[in-house]
């Protein structure tokens, strides 16, 4: 999988009229980081063009919670400055 910068997806998520895009930890993501993208509709036409563009599948989810009724969780990685990593936490240095 290719490392995909958050702006990347923000910008893909806006031409596709997501409600919502941000980004957050995740432990799964091989990132560390994902961005979650909602839609008020099924996000078909936004699955279909990631994995042309990337090269690999989204997952899209159905939820009860949140700002939108369908969820992508894309793995990205976080712009500079964005956040600060110490020692001890995933990503950081001793």
């Amino acid at each position: 999988m290719r490392s995909v910068p958050f702006e990347f997806v923000s910008g893909l998520a806006t031409e596709f009229s997501a409600v919502e895009c941000c980004w957050r930890e995740s432990e799964r993501s091989f990132t560390g980081y994902v961005a979650e993208v909602w839609f008020a509709q099924l996000p078909s036409a936004f699955a279909a063009k990631w994995a042309a563009v990337v090269g690999y599948q989204v997952r899209v989810r159905c939820v009860s919670a949140g700002p939108a009724r369908f969820a992508v969780s894309v793995p990205v990685t976080v712009p500079q400055g964005s956040i600060r990593l110490s020692g001890g936490q995933r990503g950081g240095r001793v």
